[in-house]
């Protein structure tokens, strides 16, 4: 199985993000992660545009166009077809590995999971349905559960945060497992009415940081997890090395600091400026897919290369 991350060029370009790429860029290095730019993201924040990948390894492309990015903000709205189609995915958007759907969608408001009893679903917050008012709400998750080949489950938005991403409430972290913001600390209330939305179905882990809570804490969920060890976002707050241990016990993994309090004064931290592509299906297909990668390892110098996986040709 072959993981590429993807992150916007800006991060590297931009003076006020530099030094939280090369916190990012030498984790990537150290573990032998291969990664790349999407060339035409129009900010920062990729995972919003980024196409979906299911359960099933297969895509789906939809509309990115937020309602917060609007009149005088549009100039940072990336397409999601040709975003995916700048990474080199041209043969993939033609093919049946690509589902396609005029719903507007925002990437970090999906959030991939399996229920205790195998099922698949894909956790979104009710802001989709507010996004789509042309449609019933029937109509949307109609849509949503045939694009997605898996059960959308529905929570409340936390309408303290205009993008009404799920992936700043809950994560996945394994079959029938969540892990559950710090609602204990920033409204109990909210945290009780998500629980209740999922709990008969999965075993929900909460956050915590009781007396060293800031408001910035929320950033410690919004981590980008690797193959060996985790991104943690902190934000020089109290309650970093307490979420750092939480989830390194939680996850069984080392969890390595990224200090982002810039990014993180923007609304978003190490998820929202990531996307990561599993590539098997490509193989399983049979699809060429040509990538621009930059292979970084600890006993090369960086290398840039095209790399076509076309399984015609591949033992």
């Amino acid at each position: 199985m072959r993981i590429i991350h993807y992150f916007s060029p800006w991060l590297k370009s931009l003076k006020k993000y530099q030094s939280v790429w090369a916190q990012i860029e030498s984790v990537l290095i150290a573990e032998n992660e291969i990664y790349d730019f999407v060339p035409n993201a129009a900010d920062i924040w990729v995972r919003d545009f980024m196409p979906f990948q299911r359960h099933d390894g297969e895509f789906v492309v939809y509309r990115y166009n937020p309602d917060y990015l609007q009149c005088e903000n549009t100039k940072y709205i990336t397409n999601c077809r040709d975003a995916f189609l700048a990474i080199g995915g041209s043969e993939a958007l033609s093919s049946s590995v690509c589902k396609h759907t005029s719903l507007i969608i925002d990437g970090g408001n999906m959030i991939r999971c399996t229920d205790k009893d195998g099922v698949d679903c894909v956790i979104m917050t009710t802001k989709v349905l507010y996004e789509n008012p042309g449609l019933s709400h029937h109509e949307i998750l109609l849509e949503l559960d045939d694009i997605f080949n898996a059960e959308v489950i529905l929570i409340p938005w936390d309408t303290e945060e205009k993008t009404g991403h799920a992936d700043g409430m809950v994560r996945s972290i394994g079959k029938g497992r969540l892990l559950m913001n710090c609602y204990t600390d920033m409204d109990p209330n909210l945290g009780m009415i998500i629980k209740k939305a999922l709990s008969n179905r999965f075993e929900i882990q909460d956050l915590t940081y009781g007396s060293k809570f800031r408001n910035n804490s929320w950033c410690h969920l919004n981590y980008l997890e690797l193959r060996n060890t985790i991104l943690v976002p902190t934000a020089n707050i109290a309650s970093d090395k307490l979420a750092i241990s939480q989830l390194e016990s939680i996850m069984c993994k080392k969890c390595i600091p990224i200090s982002m309090s810039k990014v993180i004064s923007e609304g978003g931290a190490m998820h929202c400026i990531s996307w990561s592509m599993n590539t098997q299906i490509f193989m399983e297909e049979k699809i060429g897919f040509l990538f621009r990668c930059a292979i970084h390892s600890k006993l090369t110098t960086e290398t840039h290369c095209k790399i076509t996986i076309n399984p015609r040709l591949s033992k």
